[in-house]
């Protein structure tokens, strides 16, 4: 699979016109920035960022900023395998928000009909298709003068988390042509090697948090050990915490099946360490 990303980033300053500004800063980021094969068009983010998140939709590729005029650092917010529909997306942008942090929510499945991505989905998304969005979302992040632009972040979650850790090694945007990396990410609920691929490298040059779940049978914890433990004594900037008894999924309200159960402890106690991470990095 292909991509293409140009040698720099469109990054626009807002003028009087400032409305129209955003909207071609906005065409020229989906349309150029990440041009992707046809099969998986670029996505199209939101350009009129709004100040409060609404209860119902308005999530998919939206972008949501404090009051006030910044700058604020900002966190590219992947969604699981279930997309972005879940509840816990939306709490998530919210805490991110109330914290004084611009949120992206990426949607990487709805615009492609991509439902899940799931091993039964015929069509779901490679993880790099996943990657290359999040690229794209800082790019368009990068647009906006309240934005702090080296301050820019990415929090995931499953499917998200896994991306968030091949991002913090260089590979990925060596590949992707990626002029802009992220400063810190964060891996909620996702292993640290697959079958396929390894996701924490041993390159890992960018803080990256991890968060696991000890009963987590879908994405084991104990895929990362003892990985992490061996990178931490060579000094890479990979931090960890695994939450006794706490399953896939942590964080979903009404889960109950496939292994999930929500843990309302848990899941408050990761927000919180997400947050103090990014707020010191």
């Amino acid at each position: 699979m292909a991509f293409e990303i140009p040698a720099r980033d469109h990054v626009l300053k807002i003028s009087s016109m400032g409305l129209v500004v955003l909207l071609l800063a906005g065409m020229l980021i989906t349309s150029g920035a990440l041009a992707q094969n046809t099969a998986h068009p670029p996505l199209k983010f939101a350009t009129d960022p709004k100040e409060v998140i609404g209860s119902f939709g308005g999530l998919s590729n939206a972008v949501f900023k404090p009051k006030g005029d910044g700058p604020f650092p900002a966190v590219v917010l992947v969604h699981s395998c279930a997309g972005v529909h879940d509840h816990h997306m939306r709490v998530h942008a919210r805490e991110l928000l109330a914290a004084g942090m611009v949120v992206l929510v990426q949607d990487s499945f709805t615009p492609r009909g991509a439902p899940n991505c799931g091993p039964n989905n015929a069509q779901a998304l490679h993880i790099m298709v996943g990657a290359a969005d999040a690229y794209a979302g800082l790019a368009h992040l990068r647009i906006y003068p309240f934005v702090e632009k080296e301050r820019i972040f990415m929090a995931g979650y499953s499917w998200g988390g896994e991306i968030a850790s091949l991002l913090a090694s260089p590979g990925v945007a060596q590949k992707l042509a990626a002029t802009h990396r992220f400063r810190a990410s964060v891996a909620n609920y996702s292993p640290c090697k697959t079958a396929r691929r390894t996701l924490v490298s041993d390159a890992t040059d960018r803080p990256l948090l991890l968060l696991l779940g000890e009963k987590d049978d879908e994405t084991p914890a104990s895929t990362c050990f003892p990985l992490v433990e061996e990178y931490k004594v060579k000094g890479l900037p990979i931090q960890w915490h695994v939450y006794p008894g706490a399953t896939h999924g942590w964080d979903k309200p009404g889960q109950a099946k496939n292994g999930y159960f929500y843990n309302a402890e848990v899941a408050a106690d990761a927000t919180r360490r997400m947050v103090d991470f990014f707020k010191a990095n």
